[in-house]
């Protein structure tokens, strides 16, 4: 196990996809899935359209 160390919190939806997936590490589920768009994500399909 690692211990992650950063002057960035956690916004919006982000605490609640953190704590699934640790909740999911502590069951043993060896695959998991992050689902999201970032906001890098949508600014760069607007720059597209």
């Amino acid at each position: 196990m690692f211990k992650l160390h950063s002057n960035y919190k956690p916004t919006g939806d982000q605490p609640e996809a953190i704590e699934s997936l640790v909740d999911g590490i502590k069951l043993g589920n060896k695959f998991q899935t992050l689902l999201g768009v970032t906001r890098f994500t949508v600014k760069l399909l607007l720059w597209l359209m």
